[in-house]
């Protein structure tokens, strides 16, 4: 997010207010602040007709900082997580409600650390998000994460979605729901408000179990999870075992495509039904490799959409089709108990866990593992991906047509800081005379400076790879 703070002399006359406002208006002036601008803040310098000078300050505001929660958003970062970001290093998003209410302990705690261990040794760093004292955290310690593993048989965390988000925090963390006492310690975050604060963080990718979609009967019901809604307005990619399977599979392919979410089979021709790969119903897209998906998700941001995309790998572990037979039958029970809503998934994974001997337990840890695997490539592709188009688009964007289509050029970098200005001149139409404390019909030109500017120019026009910073 970038503030623009102008800071105006004093007495600051009316006509240079008006070449301000009138210059600030203009999109390839905001073009170049946005190009000449590091993440610190910065000074331009505006200078009207009577010598007057305005100093303008754009401030790049952080998502978070590590340790504490940020000013500007209540996001607290894993050092190690923060500077994977910073550097471009590949991160993964984990959700919290599958280790506090998903699995039993302590295999929700052996999961958590299989999963760190299949995304470090891929040269991935993990980021469990959850919510711990009104605090939005990106990244757990060793120690938190054993305590949230605990927190759910305890009864210390509640299940949090992106609206429970706002009364969570504004109570720090303390917030209280139907049927309890509301001395929650944790919000374990669901998909949808895994992925509003993965994409808060400045993470790309988001690895679950499976993802919520239009419940069975939603027609009389308009039960359908706010996972959907989430995909079609935050740019994340989910990396999932496909719709759960006690949804309904087909109306929930029908509304991501009317929200415009790509919903992507990898590998496969047939939409994944969470613990059988087999669901009857083909895959609207099918993608083989975590190259294509990053191609994908980059020229989606190019476009500037404002959704996620949805990839699901099939789970092929031999128990899934005794699991989904369970899982009928629990439907029929949670029916029949009058059990709805939020609490649906909870029921039917215990009551197919014991119909099942435990086949299930086993098959949903299986799944999640697969898709942390596919995850980490797709999150490496990604930083890959993004690393190129950057080095690219700065080339492009500084050589001249005389250079192109000549010898290689030279790979190294050059690093180039120092001032950037950009001049403003604001005058009246030919032929009519300045008022004052009003507006004027006139012409404001532009033109750039800057010893570090110029410099960065000339050897971007000469074929350099570069990165500028002003100073």
């Amino acid at each position: 997010m970038l503030m623009l703070r102008l800071r105006l002399p004093s007495p600051c006359s009316s006509r240079m207010r008006a070449s301000l406002l009138s210059s600030l208006s203009s999109s390839s002036c905001r073009r170049r602040f946005l190009l000449s601008l590091s993440s610190s803040s910065k000074f331009l310098r505006h200078r009207d007709t009577t010598g007057s000078t305005a100093c303008i300050a754009i401030r790049a505001s952080s998502t978070g900082t590590a340790g504490t929660g940020s000013n500007s958003t209540p996001l607290q970062i894993l050092p190690e997580v923060s500077e994977a970001i910073r550097s471009n290093r590949p991160v993964v998003a984990l959700e919290s409600t599958i280790i506090a209410h998903g699995m039993p302990y302590p295999q929700n705690l052996d999961l958590s650390r299989d999963l760190a261990s299949i995304l470090r040794n891929k040269g991935v760093v993990p980021a469990t998000v959850a919510v711990k004292g009104g605090v939005c955290r990106i990244g757990l310690s060793e120690v938190e994460m054993a305590d949230l593993a605990v927190s759910g048989q305890e009864k210390r965390a509640g299940k949090c979605s992106t609206r429970d988000l706002p009364l969570l925090l504004a109570r720090n963390g303390k917030y209280k729901t139907v049927g309890s006492d509301g001395g929650h310690q944790w919000g374990a975050t669901t998909v949808a408000s895994t992925m509003k604060l993965a994409n808060l963080a400045g993470i790309s990718t988001f690895v679950t179990g499976g993802t919520g979609g239009v419940h069975r009967g939603a027609e009389t019901t308009l039960d359908i999870s706010a996972d959907l809604y989430e995909l079609a307005r935050t740019p994340v990619v989910v990396v999932s075992a496909g719709v759960k399977s006690i949804l309904d599979i087909k109306l929930t392919l029908e509304q991501l495509e009317t929200f415009g979410v790509p919903a992507m089979a990898y590998g496969t021709d047939e939409f994944p039904a969470f613990f059988s790969p087999n669901s009857g119903i083909d895959a609207p897209l099918r993608v083989d490799n975590a190259g294509d998906v990053a191609r994908a998700y980059w020229s989606s941001k190019e476009l500037d959409l404002p959704n996620g995309m949805l990839v699901a790998v099939p789970n092929n572990d031999p128990a899934g089709e005794s699991v989904e037979s369970a899982i009928h039958e629990a439907l029929v029970e949670a029916e029949a108990a009058n059990i709805a809503g939020r609490d649906v998934t909870p029921f039917i994974l215990e009551r197919v866990a014991d119909k099942t001997s435990g086949d299930s337990l086993r098959s949903n840890i299986a799944l999640v593992k697969k898709n942390a695997s596919v995850g980490a490539d797709i999150a490496t592709a990604i930083a890959v991906e993004s690393a190129a188009r950057a080095n690219k688009g700065r080339r492009q964007y500084f050589i001249a047509p005389s250079v192109r289509g000549g010898p290689p050029l030279p790979t190294s970098r050059v690093i180039v800081m120092g001032g950037a200005v950009i001049d403003l001149l604001a005058r009246p139409m030919e032929g009519h005379d300045l008022i004052m404390a009003t507006s004027n019909p006139g012409v404001v030109s532009e033109s750039d400076g800057g010893v570090g500017r110029n410099v960065a120019e000339a050897l971007g026009r000469l074929g350099a790879c570069l990165f500028y910073t002003p100073r």
